[in-house]
């Protein structure tokens, strides 16, 4: 298992309103800062992809003309992806999601804050990997080291829910047993 800081791509600043966006936009341009994105931060949601890229030209909202139309551009650009709970997520072409083990915690910076539900379920089921190392845990335990290990200090609902899917998927992968009294370990 990998740890590393995640780190956000840097972006040129572009003014841009929400109508020039979709109606005079530089397709090319979009399509690099895509590119470049994905580069730096992948996997990557598709909500915080086309976040990172819309705010590049001010735009601070995916509304109902500018999230379809960044979909569309990125189904013509033949990205890899894959399906998770969390909707849609891109990963560079050397990727293999089946085999990633890195870990990516916040750096100081609130630019490399990501809300949980913008985290990459496959990355919390490394970061449960990773806690499960120091040996087995109780379940509820194991769910508050792994989120304060992440970075998130209250473990509210949206928390809770990422942490459950992220455990579900290490579960699934093999990498993680439950006992019948509630601890987890390595498997």
């Amino acid at each position: 298992m990998q740890i590393r800081t995640y780190e956000a791509c840097g972006l040129p600043d572009t003014a841009a309103d929400a109508r020039s966006f979709t109606e005079t936009a530089e397709i090319h341009e979009i399509r690099k800062r895509i590119r470049a994105v994905i580069q730096t931060e992948a996997p990557i949601t598709e909500r915080l992809l086309i976040k990172r890229v819309i705010n590049s030209f001010h735009i601070h909202r995916a509304g109902s003309s500018i999230r379809p139309f960044m979909q569309e551009i990125m189904a013509g650009m033949n990205l890899k992806t894959t399906a998770d709970e969390i909707g849609t997520v891109y990963w560079t072409s050397s990727m293999d999601p089946d085999t990633y083990s890195l870990v990516r915690t916040f750096g100081k910076y609130d630019e490399t804050r990501r809300e949980i539900t913008l985290v990459p379920t496959a990355e919390i089921a490394n970061a449960f990997v990773y806690i499960l190392q120091k040996g087995p845990m109780e379940k509820a335990e194991l769910m508050r080291s792994t989120a304060r290990f992440l970075g998130y200090t209250r473990m509210k609902s949206n928390v809770k829910k990422g942490m459950d899917r992220g455990l579900k998927l290490a579960i699934q992968k093999k990498q993680i047993r439950t006992a019948e009294d509630g601890t987890c370990s390595l498997r």
